[in-house]
């Protein structure tokens, strides 16, 4: 099985978190990522690249300075993929347990059902973690 790029996307990525307990909700290592992530770039708008895989979503900010801080989410963290209405530009929302990752781009509603697919494919493949 091939784990390459299924899709790549220049979006737009805010990351809000849903809970301030990480320790209550059982979450996962997606939690301390995204929390890195807000804590280099607050509750803004931060545009770079978005790259889909069949085990993990990927962005890259393209700005540079400030840490870099890149987000690494693995697929079968998310729980629920929410698509917004409009017609150009959508957004995608990534819920995890403990944070939401929406990605705003054109086009965004193909890219929402790919990531959809694949994480409900992850979540069936038998988990190898220790």
């Amino acid at each position: 099985m091939s784990y390459g790029v299924v899709a790549s996307r220049s979006v737009s990525v805010m990351v809000e978190a849903t809970t301030d307990d990480l320790t209550l909700t059982g979450a996962p290592d997606c939690g301390v990522v995204l929390d890195r992530f807000q804590s280099v770039w607050g509750g803004a708008w931060v545009s770079g690249r978005l790259t889909l895989t069949r085990l993990h979503v990927n962005f890259i900010p393209s700005r540079g300075g400030r840490g870099m801080a890149m987000m690494d989410l693995a697929l079968r963290d998310i729980e629920q993929v929410e698509l917004s209405g409009g017609r150009l530009s959508r957004m995608v929302g990534l819920r995890t347990p403990t944070h939401v990752v929406h990605a705003r781009s054109l086009f965004s509603g193909s890219l929402a059902a790919e990531i959809a697919d694949l994480a409900e494919a992850a979540k069936r493949r038998p988990s190898r973690r220790l």
